[in-house]
């Protein structure tokens, strides 16, 4: 959506419901209506949607009225089951990321323009963050993946092959939580220094997207049928706890 008075592209900064205002020529009804609406929590006829956006060039804020919010639950969680009933990994991968990104842009940062903002708002969720480093620490299984996938990045960093599958380079957004990407050239790039390194456990993922989507995984390479099988079994415990709670 865009401005109507710069033409600029509007930012969206809230998506909501909440319950109409009552008329002040309401019935007797239909304030009995209202109130036991309001009272239950199920708001009814009495709901309306409200999407919110922002022009950061006017500092003009619009909110947009609808009858109901579109609801992607279903595709989220679709593509989730989809991706544990797939064969492969790089199916099963493929789901996961999908089932991902929508649930990050949808669910938790809709006011992201991008998905590289949507990834790095991520990158910066200190509550997600916590929650992750506290299961891998308490699982097992996930801390040997998560120590392979390590031992693996040392030896050899992970390039970029989605912009030149010729001449792949290490993307300058490892080590990097902020809009921007890394400007310290001292830290190693390409790999995740530990099993709390959460940002780049984050650039891992959309590194893995960005090859597999452009062309640059294969899975006749033994190694990238590590990276992507690495990359899906770490994701799917993200989204695992993510939506928990979502078919309740």
């Amino acid at each position: 959506m865009r401005c109507t008075s710069c033409g600029s592209i509007l930012r969206k900064t809230d998506r909501r419901e909440e319950m109409a205002d009552l008329e002040e020529d309401a019935t007797d009804g239909q304030q009995a209506d209202y109130f036991a609406a309001e009272l239950s929590g199920d708001h009814g006829a009495w709901n309306i949607a409200i999407v919110e956006y922002h022009c950061p060039k006017c500092d003009l804020w619009i909110e947009v009225q609808q009858e109901a919010l579109a609801d992607y639950r279903e595709f989220i969680l679709g593509w989730h089951q989809k991706a544990s009933e797939e064969d492969d990994y790089f199916s099963r991968f493929v789901f996961e990321y999908l089932a991902f990104i929508a649930h990050l842009k949808n669910n938790l940062f809709f006011g992201a323009t991008s998905d590289r903002n949507v990834i790095q708002s991520l990158k910066r969720d200190p509550m997600r963050q916590g929650r992750y480093a506290e299961r891998v620490k308490s699982d097992k299984h996930l801390l040997g993946v998560v120590q392979q996938l390590l031992e693996e990045l040392k030896e050899r960093p992970l390039h970029n092959s989605s912009l030149d599958l010729d001449y792949p380079e290490i993307d300058r957004w490892w080590n990097s939580s902020a809009p921007h990407p890394s400007t310290d050239e001292t830290l190693p790039s390409g790999l995740i220094r530990s099993v709390d390194d959460w940002e780049n456990l984050v650039e891992f993922w959309y590194s893995v997207r960005n090859n597999l989507f452009h062309g640059g995984k294969s899975p006749n390479v033994k190694r990238d049928c590590f990276l992507v099988e690495h990359a899906f079994k770490t994701l799917k415990v993200f989204m695992d706890e993510e939506l928990r709670d979502f078919s309740k």
